[in-house]
């Protein structure tokens, strides 16, 4: 590992003038940690009007060396910057060579792919902790699915061979960051027939993406989950969040065995209601998705979704909450767990929290993981978990 003794700061948060990366800024501002911090972005009178007092560092993320020189003062680089497959790739290349440690709010898979395999290998010697995807994506599901192994085979003594996450339970609206990823991602599948192979494999984040693993397609259509007794229909963030966690499964060894599955699904309830909700909420997913790949749509699209920058009032965001159930089997077994947070929307002030307890944990505490592209299970683990907790995260056994 490389000593970070001698930098100037514990970490720098870049992109702190935009919506998101103002709640991150205020979070780490309160934080108990007190750490040795900065934010950076190319507008400094952008940057003074937040009026945080900490230093202020002036950069483009599209400069390698301005990226180069910031990596070098600092311990942890936090980014809310993007969409990343724009705004990323510098900051994360600078970090790897430099052994900082870095995280952001990614969920692009094709861009964290081309991540993966231009600088895992660097990171690794280095000891640079590259974290993407430490927010409502993918944290309940990576950090979700880790509690939820570890306490199946506390009571067990044996990992789950299969695990369901329910999301559904919620209120909050999705970020426009989000939004401008999401429309990233279409514009780079709709031209590259490469990309678009990447984003339709399961595994495509795994260290090899084409070695043989159990089937595990996307959920297509309406399903039942008979232990919960809730429909279940596509969930639209699925295709990021379950391929981190099998990335994270991989980089593990796999020690949920070689035929471990993990699914991830939207849960309606069980009544004709719910059925109702399955069936619309279904039908506007296959709109969206068929609306995705055309280019003329996806500009209307746009137009209507919340754009970068832009979010709701603190009333509201306060008023928002979810809720994600894990059903965890081996086929004799089963164990029902509960991840949630009861005091933040998933899109911004839940999001913030988990962001800013990441980059707190990759500067502060005595992390023994190794270095690479990694997940925040893996970077951060139990330490993570307890901070999420004290933070008033829901992490327990359904009751």
């Amino acid at each position: 590992m490389v000593t970070m003794a001698t930098r100037e700061f514990d970490l720098v948060l870049f992109g702190a003038t935009g919506f998101t990366g103002k709640l991150v800024a205020k979070y780490i501002a309160t934080s108990a940690d007190k750490p040795r911090w900065a934010i950076a972005g190319r507008n400094a009178d952008k940057l003074r009007a937040l009026n945080i007092d900490v230093p202020i560092l002036i950069a483009d993320a599209l400069d390698a060396a301005a990226m180069t020189g910031i990596a070098k003062r600092t311990k942890v680089i936090c980014t809310t910057a993007g969409p990343y497959a724009k705004y990323g790739s510098e900051v994360v290349a600078a970090c790897a060579a430099n052994g900082t440690h870095y995280c952001d709010l990614a969920g692009e898979v094709q861009w964290m792919r081309r991540m993966i395999d231009a600088h895992h290998e660097q990171a690794t010697a280095t000891g640079a902790r590259i974290v993407h995807t430490c927010g409502f994506d993918s944290i309940p599901s990576d950090l979700g699915t880790w509690a939820v192994q570890r306490e199946f085979r506390s009571t067990f003594g044996m990992p789950a061979q299969q695990v369901t996450a329910l999301f559904g339970e919620s209120s909050g609206t999705v970020s426009g960051g989000t939004v401008a990823s999401g429309m990233e991602t279409a514009r780079e599948g709709g031209e590259s027939r490469e990309v678009r192979k990447i984003l339709g494999n399961p595994y495509a984040l795994d260290p090899d993406p084409y070695a043989s693993r159990p089937r595990s397609p996307d959920e297509t259509s309406i399903g039942w989950n008979a232990e919960l007794k809730m429909f279940t229909i596509p969930f639209l963030m699925a295709g990021i969040n379950t391929r981190v966690v099998r990335r994270a499964h991989a980089l593990a060894g796999f020690p949920w065995g070689d035929d471990f599955v993990y699914r991830e699904v939207m849960s309606t309830p069980g009544s004709p209601r719910g059925l109702a909700m399955a069936v619309g909420i279904t039908g506007v997913l296959a709109g969206i998705a068929y609306a995705m790949k055309k280019p003329a749509l996806r500009a209307q699209l746009a137009k209507r979704a919340p754009k970068p920058g832009e979010g709701p009032s603190a009333e509201r965001r306060a008023r928002g909450y979810w809720k994600v159930r894990f059903v965890a089997t081996n086929g004799t077994h089963k164990l029902i767990y509960v991840v949630g947070d009861e005091h933040g929307d998933p899109g911004y002030g839940s999001t913030a929290k988990m962001l800013g307890e990441s980059a707190l944990s990759l500067a502060r505490d005595p992390l023994t993981s190794s270095g690479g592209v990694t997940t925040p299970s893996i970077a951060m683990g139990a330490f993570l978990f307890d901070r999420l907790r004290a933070a008033g995260f829901t992490f327990e056994v359904a009751g």
